[in-house]
């Protein structure tokens, strides 16, 4: 900045010259340089192309000769290139890397990556030249930033003829030919600047020397000082607008001292101050007299500007004028209170402008000053009256009003007040409330208004009703407090109305239900009440002393010892433990006890009690019920010898079950031994016989014997199943926790014999499975089912039983599933019977109790069974377990 400054100081006429010399050089020098650089690219470019021809020749010479195996001829040729201009190295590589001919004869024999290594200039050509080129081809490179140019002949051998050409000397001759030319347009363009210095020294700096002299004239106030300066040019546009601009100064200036005139005759206050210790005022306008002060008093500084600011505002003021002379706006407004002559005080708006000089301090401060003492009151007024209106309508619950204690009429009213009255706004404001207040309510409300009149209060509080407009009273809770002016006189009355009627309406619903409630618990019974330690204070119900007998003009009793007194003696302790309930206990208490016995015929009551703590712990309130519950214990103790006599019948029928069972035991030995004991010797003489006689007897004989002998069997047979059947009838079913899968494995293992002469294929699709059951039945089910299945599948080509158990919803289900000969459901409940079947005992053996013995012990167990089936299409006996 500095330096642009020292330029600008240099006088035009010597300036001009000196930046267009400077111009020319600069001119000259960019062209040069752009030539320069195009020197290099052209020199460059000529260099490849002269390079290109020259190797594009002797890949052509060369390739002859290498094919004539002459290796010398082959020496020559590269040699020769030692003549083009500029050439340094060149290289016959073969293809194993080793130079068969060079310009150096010490070179030929060497690997060129050794050469490479020892010559700096050869370092380049790896990385230009790093990919082999397949076939003939011409590469010529320069490396950017290098003054060499290496150029590569490639042949279908896989030898490279590789050149390095120094381009220093073509382009140092370009050079020297473009600093000559430099210097030759360099003179021309400075005797060119010099003669244009000339014209400009007469034509244009004489005239604007004398420009110069009449601004500053005009500068310094002589604002009839003319430029005189003619013409058509930028230095006669000037001169035409410099004396445009003096008349119209000269305008200005005439209308700024008309404006000051008017200033210090307006109210409008202006004051300057300096920007220095003590803020001292350096103008004043007259106006300030109308505060009752002399402009020569603060000029002089008899009075100060900070001392007639209130009080309770000059620390804000002097706050925000430094704070704006730190950070600025450098104009700004501030609202304050000054003290007139007269020691009142008068509302100033003061419109402040900072003046800073180039450093940005602030060298004065002016500021126009006008009062606003009217408005600022009005500005109070109108927010008193918005605070009254605010008053109104910020709790539109209530109602609420401004009414004159003298014409009883409504002032103002709120929305609210309206919706209680029932009245349109317009309306309730051309009546007065006294109109709409009944007797005796409004000789009440007069009563207490002529006591706010006296002085004697500033509110009273009322309930009274008013009269809607559809002639309907609402009940109401008045709240009226005084608005007085500063002489105490009433002004307003200011009114709160809320609407109670629903309220009164509660009240009266809460009393007929507390009379409902005791008529309720007259009729049930129940008495009730309650205590609180910190008063001792007892309170009974009505039903309280009817249910113990105590006279309700004698009150409850005093204390405890009173009440126990009312006990039956023999449930004393009960009652007295039961009264003497923890304080804070949760939960209710309760116990039984009669009444004393000289109150009346024995009453039964129940008892309850509970505790709580009262607010800020200063006690605990009991509160408790007694029902009488006389005809609930009488029919409490029919019931306890209704339930001993038939306890006593229980007894009597059990003996009887188990003598039952006893002889039902004795005639099972019986079937046992007595009827099995002629069958074996059926069984044994029918054997000798047949052993011992066979050959005797014709073939009818023997065939009426083996029937004898089948016959035996099946009552054998039979015999076994009907023991089995009653056992599992009189048998103790032993509840236990049994995995489910050992014992279908177990059953599988029973059965393995027939699975394995049938070729029956058994799936399994068992969850783990835990059953609370008897395990010896479980395992008589699953026996007598997977034999049934076993045995009713064996007819089909491929028989298959399926055993499966899941659990679904809670419960446990097990199934057994075959594709046997199946059946028809309408038989379902009877092939649960005992002896009875389906099929002929010819087609399939069997006595026809062992679903009847599964039914029996899935009853014994708590479960049950069905089945599901259609004949030719198997059957499936499902199994439901309790959880």
């Amino acid at each position: 900045m500095r330096r642009v400054a020292s330029l600008l100081s240099i006088p035009g006429r010597w300036l001009a010259p000196l930046l267009l010399a400077a111009f020319a050089l600069a001119s000259t020098a960019i062209d040069m340089a752009v030539q320069w650089r195009e020197v290099d690219l052209q020199v460059t470019e000529q260099e490849t192309r002269r390079l290109r021809e020259r190797l594009s020749v002797e890949q052509s010479r060369l390739h002859a000769e290498v094919g004539s195996a002459n290796p010398l001829a082959v020496r020559r040729l590269v040699g020769s290139l030692g003549l083009y201009s500029g050439m340094q190295h060149a290289y016959l590589v073969a293809p194993n890397g080793v130079v068969t001919a060079s310009f150096v004869r010490a070179d030929i024999g060497r690997p060129f990556v050794e050469l490479q290594g020892q010559r700096a200039e050869l370092a380049g050509v790896k990385s230009v030249f790093a990919e082999a080129r397949a076939g003939t081809t011409i590469q010529v490179v320069r490396p950017p930033g290098s003054r060499l140019l290496f150029g590569r002949a490639s042949f279908e051998s896989g030898r490279q003829l590789l050149s390095v050409v120094d381009l220093s000397q073509p382009i140092a001759a370009r050079h020297a030919v473009l600093r000559a030319q430099m210097l030759r347009d360099g003179l021309v363009l400075l005797v060119l600047v010099g003669l244009l210095a000339l014209v400009l020294h007469w034509v244009w700096f004489r005239r604007a020397e004398r420009l110069a002299r009449a601004l500053a004239a005009m500068g310094e106030g002589h604002l009839g000082v003319r430029t005189g300066v003619r013409g058509r040019d930028e230095l006669a546009l000037i001169g035409a607008e410099a004396d445009r601009m003096a008349e119209r100064l000269q305008k200005g200036q005439a209308q700024i001292q008309r404006m000051t005139d008017v200033v210090d005759r307006s109210p409008v206050v202006v004051i300057e101050w300096l920007n220095v210790t003590g803020c001292p005022i350096s103008y004043v306008s007259p106006s300030v007299e109308q505060w009752g002060y002399r402009p020569d008093q603060l000029l002089q500084g008899q009075v100060k500007y900070d001392d007639l600011i209130h009080p309770d505002e000059v620390g804000r003021v002097n706050d925000e004028i430094d704070h704006y002379i730190d950070h600025g706006p450098d104009e700004y407004r501030q609202e304050y209170r000054l003290r007139r002559a007269d020691g009142r005080w008068a509302w100033v708006d003061d419109r402040t402008a900072l003046t800073r000089d180039g450093s940005g301090k602030v060298t004065g401060i002016s500021g126009v000053l006008l009062d606003i003492t009217a408005q600022k009151e009005a500005q109070l007024a109108q927010r008193e009256q918005a605070e009254i209106l605010r008053l109104f309508y910020e709790l539109p619950f209530i109602g609420m009003a401004i009414s004159s204690p003298y014409s009883k009429h409504w002032l103002q009213v709120n929305d609210r007040l309206c919706e209680i009255l029932g009245y349109p706004r317009e309306e309730l404001l051309c009546i007065t409330w006294a109109e709409m207040t009944p007797s005796p309510d409004l000789e009440r409300n007069l009563e207490l208004l002529d006591q706010m009149k006296a002085g004697t209060t500033d509110s009273y509080r009322m309930q009274k009703r008013f009269v809607r407009k559809d002639g309907s009273h609402v009940h109401t809770d008045l709240h009226v407090r005084a608005v007085r002016d500063p002489d105490g006189t009433l002004k307003y009355l200011f009114s709160t109305i809320q609407d109670i009627t629903e309220r009164l309406q509660t009240a009266q619903a809460l009393s007929d239900q507390k009379s409902l409630l005791e008529q309720a618990g007259a009729m049930a019974g129940l008495g009730s009440w309650l205590y609180e330690t910190h008063t001792q204070q007892v309170w009974w119900s009505a039903q309280m002393y009817r249910n113990i007998g105590r006279d309700e003009a004698l009150g409850p009793p005093r204390d405890l010892a009173a009440y126990l007194d009312c006990i039956h003696p023999e449930d004393r302790d009960t009652a007295e433990q039961f009264m003497r309930a923890r304080p804070g206990s949760e939960g209710l208490i309760h116990a039984e006890f009669r009444r004393h016995p000289a109150l009346g015929p024995e009453r039964w009551f129940r008892g309850s009690v509970e505790s709580r703590a009262l607010p800020e712990r200063v006690g605990y309130r009991y509160s408790g019920t007694l029902l009488d519950i006389t005809l609930l214990k009488q029919a409490q103790m029919n019931l306890e010898r209704i339930n001993a006599v038939l306890e006593q019948r229980v007894t009597e029928r059990t003996e009887q079950l188990s003598v039952a069972n006893r002889e039902l035991e004795a005639f099972s030995y019986t079937v046992s031994h007595d009827l099995k004991a002629p069958l074996r010797g059926i069984d044994g003489y029918s054997q000798l016989l047949q052993e011992e006689y066979g050959g005797r007897i014709d073939d009818e004989g023997r065939h009426f014997i083996e029937r004898i002998r089948r016959g035996v069997q099946h009552m054998g047979t039979l015999i076994a199943d009907l023991l089995d059947y009653s056992r599992m009838e009189r048998r103790t079913m032993e509840q236990q926790q049994v995995n489910l899968q050992p014992v279908v494995d177990r059953v599988l293992e029973g059965h393995a014999a027939d699975i394995a002469a049938a070729r029956t294929a058994v799936h399994l699709r068992v969850e783990p499975m835990t059953l609370q059951l008897d395990r010896e039945g479980l395992a008589v089910v699953l026996r007598n089912l997977v034999g049934n299945a076993i045995k009713f599948s064996a007819g089909n080509p491929n028989p298959t039983v399926e055993i499966g158990a899941r659990t679904e919803s809670g419960r446990r289900i097990l199934w057994v599933r075959d594709n046997g000969v199946g059946f028809d459901m309408k038989y379902h409940d009877r092939i649960f019977g005992i002896f009875q079947r389906l099929q002929r005992s010819e087609d399939y053996a069997g006595t026809g109790v062992g679903l009847a013995l599964v039914a029996k012990a899935m009853q014994r167990m708590g479960g049950r069974v069905w089945a599901e089936s259609a004949p030719g299409q198997g059957a499936t006996f499902y199994l439901e377990f309790p959880p």
